[in-house]
């Protein structure tokens, strides 16, 4: 039997307030405030349903009977099979019924009307809820009488969805911000994951880089130097025709200057003996050699930079980008004058690397490919490397930046081993 309706005041406007404050979840809320309601409007279950910000789903969080609607027992559902989804989509802006069971608004095809009938609820009352002007969610009444509420309740259920709304929107957006975050931190600890482990695969590769350079010197070297000395052995005999031998003589010879080259790229020893500044420099005087073209180079190396303080792994990180850039520009970009700058400035040690080539814009494919191997391997030791045009406009300026922090850890493990 329908009981009279009691119109809210202000005292218990300020109830229902206190009785939310403090409350971090969306099921803790309306728990805590079901018992202040109730006396508004009675119900054997309460819940507040809400949707995702796309508007296709919808989580409900209940007190009082508990069915499997509720969030701790199903997932969130869509909003199409939902019961009071005209609701929800603003074609309504309230639903009553006496007795859900028999009422067909709550027997379409495919709703999910099962949880309702199986918690025998009869009287539902359902209001909006709205922030701005929006509907985010619904606020629900139920009990197990037939004939509960009157349209003389709407009245009072909107007010309390007026108290409830902001509160529980809030809570909705911390825990989108509180997901959002974690999904962050997930992301980032993948990423940091994928960084070691491919900074370990790269330091193996260089370790197997450098095996076979000690492999190629210990052996292949010196069987090639071996049958050079036996040629001209051979060649100085008077019963031999020197001159039939001088070009295998010769060919033997390129194929061994060759061949030191490949070793000193493989495990760059003067690195390894000599630190960083003298490598870089041995790279130039070999680059110029070689270069198809006059070169000229310049090294600025005031001894600041604290490279050779670093892990070694890392040392020759940055060995292998400074060697590929001096590649690029030569290859690629047909520089005829490199400079390299090694520094310090505010705790990070920086390697700029320029020339006057072609540019980053006209030397296109490999050398654009070159630039990305450079940024993969810089990440790799969490350094940055910044690309621009050189002085003027004209050539290629790269510049790689170590961090503070990784240059002190770095240095750290460096003295600690």
């Amino acid at each position: 039997m329908r009981r009279l309706p009691r119109s809210i005041d202000m005292a218990q406007i300020l109830s229902i307030l206190r009785a939310m404050a403090g409350q971090l979840d969306f099921r803790a809320v309306i728990k805590a405030a079901s018992s202040e309601i109730s006396v508004l409007l009675p119900h054997d279950h309460l819940d507040v349903a809400i949707m995702n910000g796309d508007r296709t789903l919808v989580s409900a969080y209940e007190t009082g009977l508990h069915t499997e609607w509720d969030a701790s027992t199903t997932a969130a559902k869509l909003v199409s099979v939902s019961p009071i989804r005209d609701l929800f989509m603003g074609h309504v802006d309230h639903i009553v019924t006496d007795d859900a069971q028999s009422d067909q608004r709550f027997h379409f095809s495919g709703a999910f009307s099962e949880p309702i009938f199986a918690a025998d609820l009869r009287s539902r009352l359902h209001v909006p809820l709205k922030v701005e002007g929006r509907v985010i969610g619904a606020l629900s009444f139920s009990t197990q009488e037939i004939g509960t509420y009157g349209p003389e309740d709407v009245d009072n259920a909107r007010i309390v969805a007026e108290i409830l709304s902001s509160y529980i929107f809030a809570l909705q957006q911390s825990e989108i911000a509180k997901q959002s975050e974690l999904q962050q931190v997930e992301a980032e600890a993948r990423a940091e994951g994928l960084r070691i482990g491919a900074l370990h695969l790269t330091e193996e590769l260089e370790n197997a880089r450098q095996a076979v350079g000690m492999d190629l010197h210990d052996q292949t070297l010196a069987d090639l130097s071996r049958i050079l000395r036996n040629l001209k052995r051979l060649a100085a005999k008077e019963s031999v025709r020197g001159a039939e031998l001088r070009p295998l003589q010769e060919d033997i010879e390129h194929c061994l200057r060759e061949l030191r080259v490949i070793i000193d790229n493989a495990k760059p020893s003067v690195l390894q003996f000599f630190g960083f500044g003298q490598a870089v420099e041995a790279l130039l005087e070999r680059s110029v050699k070689s270069a198809a073209t006059p070169l000229s180079y310049h090294l600025n190396d005031d001894g600041s930079s604290g490279l050779d303080e670093l892990s070694p792994n890392t040392v020759v990180t940055i060995y292998r980008i400074v060697q590929e850039a001096i590649n690029n520009a030569l290859r690629h970009a047909n520089a005829t004058r490199i400079g390299i700058t090694l520094s310090r400035a505010g705790g990070h040690a920086r390697i700029a690397i320029e020339d006057d080539g072609a540019g980053l814009a006209k030397a296109r494919g490999r050398r654009s490919g070159g630039l990305s191997n450079m940024r993969t391997r810089a990440s790799l030791i969490q350094a940055e490397l910044i690309a621009s045009c050189g002085q003027g406009g004209t050539g290629t300026r790269l510049e790689l930046i170590l961090p503070a922090d990784t240059v002190r850890l770095n240095a750290a493990r460096s003295s600690g081993s």
